[in-house]
């Protein structure tokens, strides 16, 4: 669980900049800090005694890893040309071990966030071009056609596996979609089949009844006109008509019993059922947190405000890496659900049908979107017998 808590707070984006995380951040420093080091000359064994001006100026052959996965192909071009004023201008020095990943990295990024075309031509084209100028003058990497002949396929692989990352992202979030799609497919099915078979047993009652009742009606007429005839007759008459009636009657309280146990071996949820949601409704890291003083509702009222949480989690990114948060507080006067994260593409859809829900219980619904988050605020009035604490 703490490594997970770690990777999703390497993902989690830095403030407002969208699509710049943590760990990019924490990446660039390092490979910074290394860099410096090694220009500085306070590495052990460094020949290089660079100064405030190369320290600066290694800075744009690393730094760029900060951005390179929201802007890949800026972040190419400033690493090329970082790396040429620093080679040219400066001078040749060792600065390959933090400048090559770097390269590679935003290689990386390229193939995954570019589609093929132009700008990812580009893009590659930056990081060929980085790496060939730190082969030809950084000391350490002589011959330079023998490293190049290392280092070029290795960016062109770099930029070719976050292609093919970038494929199976979109293969994995279509797999998904189509999953939530054959699962409504199923639920849709077993409602036909459940009101197939209702339909069914409907019209075997109609005709059972149909038939009883026919039974009745004639024993009914016969005894009536043997009341005088033949006394004992007419009481056989009405006995059936008595025995048909009971019979009757209990069949019929045996299909009732059967369907109202059929309708009710699925318990409604509730909101005490929210983690359990969480689990199964999304692959997202969601977090349930319960404020206030939690009490028993109407089943009404917690069973729409469970669906409005579950049409919510519709509304948001289905994926490993994204952070939910559901929030549920038991006001004195209301019951409030705050749902927040990523969009996901059916945001339209599940927010109207929400909305619709929440309409109906007399509540509000609100929408605040962020830049890479939405958070949608809930609150559903209480009546005043479940007011308070």
């Amino acid at each position: 669980m703490a490594g997970t808590d770690a990777m999703n707070w390497l993902r989690r984006p830095a403030g407002p900049a969208r699509g710049i995380g943590w760990g990019d951040i924490v990446l660039a420093s390092l490979l910074s800090a290394w860099a410096i080091v090694l220009v500085t000359g306070i590495f052990p064994g460094s020949t290089d005694r660079g100064g405030v001006v190369a320290a600066i100026g290694v800075l744009a052959m690393t730094v760029p890893v900060a951005f390179g996965r929201r802007y890949p192909l800026a972040a190419a071009v400033v690493v090329a040309v970082g790396t040429a004023v620093n080679e040219l201008l400066i001078g040749p020095m060792v600065r390959c071990g933090p400048a090559l990943p770097a390269a590679l990295i935003i290689a990386f990024y390229a193939g995954a966030r570019l589609r093929p075309g132009r700008w990812l031509a580009v893009a590659l084209a930056a990081c060929l071009a980085d790496v060939t100028l730190q082969a030809y003058y950084d000391p350490i990497l002589a011959p330079a056609l023998d490293f190049m002949s290392v280092a070029l396929p290795a960016v062109v692989l770099a930029c070719g596996a976050g292609w093919l990352v970038r494929q199976l992202a979109a293969a994995a979030r279509a797999l998904r979609a189509r999953n939530a799609e054959l699962r409504a497919q199923r639920e849709r099915t077993a409602e036909l089949a459940v009101a197939t078979d209702r339909a069914r047993i409907a019209s075997d009652l109609n005709d059972f009844l149909r038939d009883r009742i026919e039974t009745m009606a004639e024993a009914a007429s016969t005894g009536r006109d043997l009341v005088t005839a033949d006394p004992a007759a007419a009481q056989d008459a009405l006995a059936l008509v008595g025995s048909s009636g009971r019979e009757t009657l209990a069949q019929m309280r045996e299909v009732v019993g059967n369907l109202r146990a059929e309708q009710l071996s699925g318990p409604q949820p509730v909101l005490a059922d929210l983690d359990s949601l969480l689990e199964r409704a999304t692959t997202a890291d969601a977090r349930l947190a319960v404020s206030g003083t939690p009490r028993a509702l109407p089943a009404g009222l917690e069973l729409s405000a469970y669906r409005i949480v579950e049409h919510l989690l519709e509304a948001l990114a289905d994926t490993p890496q994204a952070r939910i948060d559901v929030r549920l507080r038991f006001g004195d006067e209301a019951l409030e659900l705050d749902v927040s994260g990523p969009p996901g593409s059916q945001e339209g859809t599940a927010f109207a049908t929400a909305h619709e829900r929440v309409a109906l219980l007399g509540g509000t619904l609100r929408i605040e979107a962020g830049a890479d988050r939405c958070t949608a605020l809930v609150r559903l009035p209480l009546a005043p017998g479940y007011a308070g604490a």
